[in-house]
């Protein structure tokens, strides 16, 4: 768990820092997003999402909810209207400090098995996007 929080803390450096205009400025190909970290999606078994058959790199909505009662820096998850859960406590506040700074963030779809337990499902990618 340590290592991919370093990891998620590495890449937001790196994104803060402004990779994606270097790698323009050096005539790379432009950018079209930069992939944050890979998460589980919690609280699913909570949430009425049972209809919802997910596939692979499925776009998804992120809500910022300042007013949760059990975390103030929660970030739901969203498909179709329908909230399906939260990013985990352990990732939400970074993902919340990014989302009301005005940084533009997108989920996909990484992995969803519908026989897995509720807390393993699914798996999302957080992309910096724009």
């Amino acid at each position: 768990m340590i290592s991919n929080r370093r990891k998620f803390i590495h890449k937001f450096t790196l994104l803060l820092t402004g990779l994606p205009f270097a790698l323009q400025a050096q005539g790379q190909k432009e950018c079209k997003g930069f992939k944050l970290t890979t998460t589980k999606v919690a609280g699913l078994q909570h949430n009425d999402a049972s209809d919802i058959h997910f596939i692979d790199n499925q776009r998804l909505q992120f809500k910022r909810e300042h007013d949760n009662a059990y975390d103030k820096y929660a970030v739901a998850i969203y498909a179709y209207d329908k909230k399906v859960g939260y990013i985990p406590k352990e990732n939400s506040r970074i993902i919340a400090s990014l989302l009301d700074n005005g940084i533009i963030l997108e989920a996909k779809v990484r992995y969803f098995d519908a026989e897995r337990p509720a807390w393993e499902k699914l798996w999302i990618s957080v992309w910096q996007v724009g």
